[in-house]
């Protein structure tokens, strides 16, 4: 679904997230979504002692209740309690609920400069389930500052709202929210985000922090929005990332934004691509085209996805408008979206079919609701934004409202995509609260004729961002005064999960309240691989090029069948990549993979086909450090045969470079290149 912070993949929150949201089975044991970095085991200078922890407990209110920690927070040195809250402000006698945090305390000595407060969005994850990746972020900050997890209310460990039908998707979307709803009755109007803000700032209160400084990630900034206009004079600096955060946007405004912005993201993705660019040198136009194509007629068929189930797919234009805006993978789909809209111009709808049965469905089991809660998703979601409905009509009447809204909108409000493209369940948030109730005015996002506090603030935001994009992000920059706009090249949804650069700005950031050298976001840290076409035969692909170092005695024909194999063997990484690690190629054929004890993948090819008359069987190694190298056995129909091995690194940091293959086709030597990205 496309919920901020929840779909692409990216983020560094989303990243470890994404299998308890999907209906598919785990994936392999080391997930490739997000960097090399956040893979490694996390470590701290020191471990407060039992005299710190003591201290530090005793110098909290009495009306915190310390709790033992999750075994994975007790070796990471936290302290852990809850605080009792309102459930509703407006009734002091009412009903409480326990706010649950995670305490990690600094390392030298004195008291600690501040909190840093940390909120994944969604909204719906849990924050304090997180705890690994704060620590390995922002482990240089524990040296005077500690950081402080909170699970938001009906999320994580707080009260969780735990929907059964909603969250494993064991009914219809609409029956299944409206069920929710009516299980929270009032309490459905009481998840809003300025009641967030409320029992935040409650708990900075009793653990007695003057100064946090608070990043907010994606939903997460409309986090910090909220808190920053209520009590602005706690934050010593703000993060923002991708934040989603503008109060009072319209109705369809982040629909817009999303849909403008998947030209900008398909044109910067395919145009960094060696692979891509040789093959498409207008992609923002041929994009349109695919539109306009799938608009006129939608694709049908059956394909496998990720893991190797055969399934039913219908691409229509609401459909490629969400594939488009929640990209697989590091841009998987994205990458071959052109690739694939070309083979259809040819008659092979094949690759275009792949490409919808791997987007993952609005309607899926969100496993454990205390990693994610799709009913809190959707009574904060909900209740936070404007809704072109009457919240006291029948729903019908709300469907209504909400097409006529829709139809109102000037022909080009979603260009390059047509209205009719977002009356979409998938696409329209608003129209995923259609089924909602709000039987109680809400605590509203900011405070009427808010007043954002001038203090240091840093915002990150991805150029090939699609779920918060530059449009929405500038809309928040301008918000606060004190803020420092950095845009990072080649970065999708959220940006702490890309790579060293934003993550080291942030933490640069919060230790000295400068943003520090922003180069680094200037150039893409790793390019994602891309494609420019898939080939029906070996003859329709280009060839790989001589390599001037070797001694190459293929002829242009086997070159190209070199290019086959190499694509066969980055697709069946990519499915990986996005998969449980096992599939089907594109044409025929199974792979599988696995991960020895130092973390490298192995990926077994069997009778694959990304050709029709290019077979190939062996094993591609993928290594912990990005390397790749692979022996691959090649045979069909539309080559002589014969073995060859390949040597390069796959997704790694950097410019992009050259596989290098070796061996013999038909019994003469290869020495030839093909790009790695």
């Amino acid at each position: 679904m496309r919920n901020p912070c929840l779909m692409t993949a990216v983020a560094v929150f989303l990243s470890v997230t994404t299998s308890a949201q999907t209906s598919r089975t785990p994936g392999p044991p080391r997930p490739r979504s997000f960097p090399r970095y956040l893979h490694k085991s996390p470590t701290r200078p020191s471990l407060p002692s039992a005299e710190q922890k003591a201290l530090r407990r005793a110098t909290a209110s009495s009306d915190i209740n310390w709790v033992e920690c999750p075994p994975e927070a007790q070796d990471l040195g936290g302290l852990c309690g809850t605080l009792p809250v309102l459930l509703d402000r407006r009734h002091p006698e009412g009903k409480k609920i326990d706010i649950y945090f995670e305490l990690y305390l600094h390392t030298d000595p004195g008291a600690a400069e501040s909190a840093l407060l940390g909120n994944a969005g969604g909204p719906g994850i849990g924050t304090t389930g997180l705890r690994v990746i704060a620590i390995i972020l922002f482990a240089q900050n524990l040296d005077v500052h500690d950081i402080l997890l909170i699970d938001d209310r009906g999320r994580g460990l707080s009260a969780t709202i735990d929907c059964e039908e909603l969250q494993h998707a064991t009914a219809r979307f609409d029956r299944s929210e409206a069920d929710c709803a009516a299980q929270l009755r009032a309490a459905d109007s009481w998840y809003g985000t300025g009641d967030v803000a409320m029992d935040t700032d409650a708990v900075r209160a009793a653990l007695g922090y003057d100064k946090v400084d608070y990043l907010g990630s994606s939903y997460g900034g409309v986090d910090v929005t909220a808190y920053a206009t209520r009590f602005g004079q706690h934050l010593r600096s703000i993060v923002l990332d991708a934040p989603v955060g503008t109060p009072g946007l319209p109705a369809f405004a982040r629909d817009r934004d999303s849909a403008r912005s998947t030209r900008r993201e398909v044109r910067l993705d395919c145009l960094r691509s060696p692979t891509c660019a040789a093959d498409h040198p207008n992609p923002a136009a041929e994009f349109d085209q695919l539109i306009q194509t799938i608009r006129n007629k939608p694709v049908q068929g059956h394909a496998y996805d990720a893991n190797g189930n055969f399934i039913n797919v219908r691409l229509d234009e609401g459909s490629l408008l969400y594939l488009a805006i929640n990209p697989t993978g590091n841009f998987v789909s994205i990458g071959e979206l052109l690739a694939a809209g070309d083979a259809l111009w040819h008659g092979d709808a094949a690759p275009l079919l792949r490409l919808g049965a791997e987007v993952i469905p609005l309607v899926s089991d969100n496993g454990d609701p205390t990693g994610f809660s799709q009913g809190a998703h959707y009574a904060t979601q909900c209740v936070d934004g404007y809704q072109p409905w009457d919240w006291s009509a029948p729903v019908l009447e709300r469907k209504k409202q909400f097409v006529d809204a829709l139809s109102d909108l000037p022909s080009d409000t979603f260009v390059p995509f047509s209205k009719a493209a977002v009356d979409n369940l998938g696409v329209s948030q608003e129209k995923q609260c259609l089924w909602w109730e709000k039987p109680r005015a809400s605590s509203p996002v900011t405070p009427p004729h808010p007043t954002y506090p001038n203090v240091p603030t840093l915002v990150l935001v991805g150029d090939l961002d699609t779920v918060v994009p530059i449009e929405e992000v500038r809309k928040v920059v301008a918000l606060f005064p004190g803020s420092t706009f950095v845009p990072v090249a080649e970065v999708g949804h959220t940006t702490l999960g890309s790579g060293q650069c934003a993550a080291g700005l942030a933490s640069e950031f919060f230790e000295t309240l400068h943003v520090g050298d922003t180069t680094c976001a200037k150039t893409p840290e790793t390019v994602w691989p891309s494609l420019g076409r898939f080939p029906l035969q070996a003859a329709d692909a280009r060839p790989a090029e001589i390599d001037p170092e070797g001694h190459n005695e293929i002829g242009e024909h086997e070159r190209k069948v070199v290019t086959v194999a190499v694509e066969t063997a980055v697709d069946a990484l990519k499915r990986s990549s996005i998969g449980d690690g096992t599939g089907v190629g594109l044409r025929t054929g199974t792979f599988e993979s696995s991960f020895d004890a130092d973390g490298n993948q192995i990926t077994r090819l069997v009778n694959c086909a990304f050709g029709k008359d290019v077979t190939v069987n062996g094993t591609v190694v993928w290594g912990s450090d990005l390397s790749l190298v692979a022996d691959l056995t090649v045979s069909g129909a539309g080559t002589a045969g014969g073995n060859i091995h390949l040597d390069g690194t796959w997704q790694a940091p950097g410019p992009v470079g050259n596989f290098k293959i070796s061996g013999k086709l038909g019994g003469r030597q290869v020495a030839v290149l093909v790009p790695e990205a």
